[in-house]
């Protein structure tokens, strides 16, 4: 470890949006990051290199699922930043450990970070940190629940909800504004949630509610969906004696409803793949809110996130791909030592987060009230 350069990083998956929002922020955050944008795509990750006009960034062809090709390609590297399907998760994750890097990824959808954490004293014996779920959600949302949980004893409830808004978008609109992988799996996967002090398994679609997230999202209607948090937050604070937490995403109802209607008339993840989001001028605004409860009072946390015109990107795409960037800048610079596999609540340091974010334009709004 001690021979390696300490600010060099890989970002799989690089010329992606959130990987390219990555690369862009480890460029803009220290003059002497290295970055590899290591992509199957390879003519998109060396003409994306190019744009930068330096030796700082360089581009690689990367397999995701060839473990011993990644080892090969990611040694002298100091931290992977995982951000392709995660489908690759472990694989990845095997190269790691072999290769000798640490490993950051925006979540595994539940099912996938569960068998993450099994590799967790694998390593620790390699000397080595993988932090999962480091994106907005999961990722802000853990830190923002670890911020919360800090200012009670006790705990009874986390209830994570994301809402936003394309002030661009027409009432006809019909189109993906992230992965069309995830939002299927996202709308038919049966979610997990932790109630009465145990992991239970609930319906697809099921569970709506509206929630106000303050202008400009506004009023939303979110519904449960199978999400990372829910597999780490009940584990890492059972301590507090925390018994109910769940995850709702904000999806417009008639959106869910064709995408319901076209699955049963069977259109594939690559059918909708090609409604993505047209990547125009960026003109959206999201919420991540934290609701914690317990000790006869509430702490709600809200992440504030608006596009970035200059770098092209939603705010969904900002405060996805920034947050990996600085937690893997904490990892490779010893601010974060912890060794084994940890999720962001567990790992990250609180006010250095979120100071990071701040700088990069999100904002984290705390009300504190009794019920």
């Amino acid at each position: 470890m001690t021979t390696r350069k300490k600010r060099s990083f890989v970002v799989l998956g690089g010329a992606g949006a959130i990987g390219r929002v990555v690369v862009r922020d480890l460029f803009e955050s220290h003059p002497r990051n290295r970055i590899l944008i290591a992509d199957y795509n390879e003519a998109g990750a060396r003409a994306y290199a190019r744009s930068f006009r330096g030796r700082r960034v360089s581009a690689a062809f990367a397999d995701a699922g060839e473990t011993k090709h990644l080892a090969k390609l990611f040694r002298d590297h100091t931290v992977v930043i995982n951000c392709t399907q995660h489908d690759f998760n472990l694989k990845v994750m095997r190269a790691a450990v072999v290769a000798k890097f640490h490993y950051i990824d925006l979540g595994g959808l539940f099912y996938w970070t569960r068998r993450q954490l099994k590799l967790n004293q694998q390593f620790k014996r390699a000397g080595l940190t993988a932090i999962l779920g480091a994106g907005c959600s999961p990722g802000i949302t853990n830190v923002m629940t670890r911020a919360a949980a800090d200012r009670f004893d006790r705990i009874t409830s986390v209830r994570i909800r994301v809402g936003a808004r394309d002030l661009n978008a027409k009432p006809a609109d019909f189109s993906f504004p992230y992965s069309a992988q995830t939002i299927v799996e996202e709308l038919t996967l049966n979610p997990w949630v932790f109630a009465r002090g145990k992991f239970q398994q609930v319906k697809p679609r099921s569970g709506w509610e509206q929630v106000d997230f303050s202008r400009p999202v506004g009023a939303q209607w979110v519904v449960l969906t199978r999400h990372s948090e829910i597999a780490t937050i009940p584990l890492t604070f059972r301590t507090k004696g925390l018994q109910e937490c769940d995850f709702k995403v904000g999806f417009d109802r008639k959106f869910v409803r064709e995408v319901t209607k076209r699955l049963k008339a069977g259109w594939t993840v690559r059918d909708f793949a090609k409604l993505a989001s047209p990547r125009g001028k960026p003109n959206d605004y999201e919420v991540s809110r934290v609701v914690v409860r317990g000790d006869k009072k509430t702490v709600t946390m809200d992440c504030h996130a608006k596009a970035n015109r200059r770098w092209h990107a939603s705010a969904g795409d900002v405060d996805t791909g920034c947050p990996p960037s600085i937690i893997a800048q904490m990892v490779a610079t010893g601010m974060i030592a912890q060794r084994g596999v940890l999720p962001p609540e567990a790992a990250v340091p609180v006010q250095p987060f979120f100071r990071e974010l701040r700088q990069r334009g999100m904002r984290i709004v705390v009300k504190e009230s009794k019920p």
